[in-house]
């Protein structure tokens, strides 16, 4: 159960972060256009992109209670400790992703695609996390 429930989560994922949005293609282009289609554009892509990373962030807290639960593992963070609780592994996932949005969603409001690279770099980091997490969740 607990295989096809991280296989799901995992396909969701990379579904959501394929998902393209629509340009209308009957607008004559002209540069002021332009620019103000492609911020928009950039902004909807990092949006894309925080999203997944977010969903990895949990998905990851997932794998980390279920390992501690089981006794197979240790954490990693040197943080959190050994064995730290599920609490306090939530508690920090949640408060570091609010952390890590708000300063996405000030960014992207000012520069889209500094914040497009930020997300991107972010999900890729927590992706190798997940994928380094999930030869403990299959034992």
């Amino acid at each position: 159960m607990r295989y096809h429930a991280f296989s799901v989560a995992s396909s969701f994922v990379l579904a959501s972060l394929t998902i393209s949005s629509t340009a209308d293609a009957a607008t004559p282009w002209r540069s002021e256009n332009y620019s103000a289609l492609a911020g928009e554009t950039t902004r909807s892509a990092a949006l894309r992109w925080e999203i997944g990373y977010l969903a990895l962030s949990a998905i990851d807290a997932g794998e980390t209670i279920s390992c501690l639960n089981r006794g197979i593992c240790e954490e990693g963070n040197p943080i959190f400790g050994k064995h730290p609780s599920a609490k306090k592994l939530i508690a920090a996932k949640v408060g570091l992703g609010a952390a890590h949005f708000f300063a996405f969603t000030r960014l992207n409001e000012r520069n889209p695609r500094a914040a497009l690279r930020l997300a991107q770099v972010s999900t890729a980091v927590q992706g190798g996390v997940v994928m380094l997490n999930a030869r403990f969740s299959f034992n």
